[in-house]
Formats: structure tokens, sequence, C-alpha cells
């Protein structure tokens, strides 16, 4: 068995290039190039992927000093661009994937957006200045200036009960009903099992995304990082500076949002290494 893990690392050592000292963006050990997906926009934020039409949802600084944001999308299919009207300083993005609908969030409330319209409507049940949204069963968002968490659920909206004593600007949850929540102090997650709160590191989160298995990924102005659902532990995946936030493709592909543009992270055949042993 130790022969054949050893053909298969050997292997993979050969498909791609080991350097020492890889410059550039390296994730896992291997260098990525990137792919800008559109640029010109100014602090791209909230990514929001619809795996169902391969549509990245999103929110940017406006140019017009009324609307202060908007909400827009990037079919990464065909690369088709567009600013999405109807809604009030959008702002927050989110997608429940079994049913086929996205949320946007504004400062007056939650909305939906109809692909055949390209148009967001209003959704009775909450005018809260919307700052966050995030899909996992239910709706989850946060309420700016406040940074209290509520769940939206057949139109009616209502504290995280789990939350109501502490202070949530962003919200994730995980495959086993954990809530992760940031605020200015750091990070935490809410265990659902044991029902306490427990400290998780002193990360500036500004952004959070689950993959299509649910995994959660967050991005600080200087990295993105991974939660490994089994151990709660946080891993780096890679440095980058000036990040806004990040969503995962379908394949695992990793995209970014930077000071002007979104930006998709390629795999090269790079192998970066640097003192490295094998244990057999």
């Amino acid at each position: 068995m130790k022969f054949i893990i050893l053909l298969s690392l050997l292997a993979y050592a050969n498909a791609r290039i080991p350097i020492e000292n890889c410059d550039g963006i390296v994730v896992h050990n291997i260098k990525h190039e990137q792919q800008v997906l559109k640029n010109d926009i100014k602090s791209p934020y909230q990514l929001a992927l619809d795996y169902n039409t391969n549509t990245l949802f999103f929110s940017y600084s406006s140019s017009d000093p009324e609307k202060s944001f908007e909400s827009a999308y990037i079919n990464l299919k065909t690369n088709e661009f567009k600013i999405i009207t109807g809604i009030n300083g959008g702002f927050a993005n989110a997608v429940d994937e079994k049913q086929n609908i996205v949320y946007l969030g504004g400062r007056d409330g939650i909305y939906q957006f109809d692909y055949e319209t390209k148009v967001a409507t209003h959704i009775d049940g909450t005018d809260h200045n919307i700052w966050q949204l995030f899909y996992k069963k239910d709706l989850y968002y946060s309420k700016y200036p406040e940074e209290h968490v509520y769940i939206f659920k057949d139109h009616q909206s209502h504290r995280v009960p789990e939350l109501i004593d502490t202070q949530g600007m962003l919200v994730a949850v995980d495959n086993f009903d954990n809530i992760y929540f940031s605020n200015s102090s750091g990070l935490f997650v809410h265990k659902k099992i044991k029902n306490y709160i427990s400290y998780v590191g002193d990360y500036n989160i500004n952004g959070f995304t689950c993959d299509v298995n649910g995994k959660i990924f967050f991005s600080t102005p200087d990295g993105l990082f991974y939660i490994d659902d089994s151990t709660k532990k946080v891993e780096k995946l890679t440095s980058i500076e000036t990040v806004y936030g990040v969503a995962i493709e379908a394949d695992g592909s990793i995209i970014y949002a930077s000071e002007d543009s979104l930006i998709r992270l390629k795999p090269t055949k790079t192998y970066c290494y640097s003192n490295e042993k094998i244990s057999l």
C-alpha cells in the first residue's frame, strides 16, 4: 500500500513543475494564475453564486451618490454583466439553490430577483437595513447598524435566538447547524449540540460563503480562509492583498473580489514546495 501511495505522489509531482520559492498566489501548494472576470467595478462585495445558472451576484459602490450601492450579476458562462434594477441600495446577496430563489438585501428590506425580467421585487415581512444575507435551510441576515442577526421565514423576521445576546455583522451556518458569526471582536461559533458560543480567532472578516457542498469559506482584507467542519479549525488558503469577498465555483475554483475587479484563480502546473518531507 505504501508503495502505491508513493507512486501516486511521484506521479502527481511529475505532472507539475516543482519550484522552490514560488511568487504569486499559491493555494494548497499549487501556483494559481489570476483571470479577470470583470473589472472597473468599485469595491465588489457580498459575492453569492447561483450554481443552477452559474451566475455570480454581488454588490458594489455606485458612482451615483444617491444610490451608494448597487446590486449586479455576471453570468460566468456567457460573461453577461447587468446591474439589477428595482432595489433600493442593493448591498447583500444569497441563493436558495433548492428552490431556485435569489435574494437581495437593500436598505429597506429583502428583495427577490426575477431571471426573466432581470428586476428585483421587494418581499413583504421586513423593512430592515440589510447588511448581509446567507442562506442555509432558511434565510439569515444581519441588520445595520445594530449588528443584530435575524432569520427570515414565512414572510416573518425574528432575531436568531442563539445570538440574541451578542452582535453579528456577518453570519454563516455549516452543515451541522453551527452558526459562525463575526463582529469587531473577531470570529465566533455557536455550537449547536453543546448550545454555547466559543471564540474562534481574531479575524477581520469581510465575506462569508459556502461551496456547493456547504463547506464554509471566508475572506479578510489580506487573505482567503476555509473552516474545517469536522475540527472547527480555520485553515488559511492563501494571502492576497486587498480582498473584498470570495465565492467558490461548483468545480472548486476560487473567485475573489479585489478593489476594482472580480478575479478567478486558475491552477497551473507549477507545484510549489519548501523543504517538504513525505512521511509514509
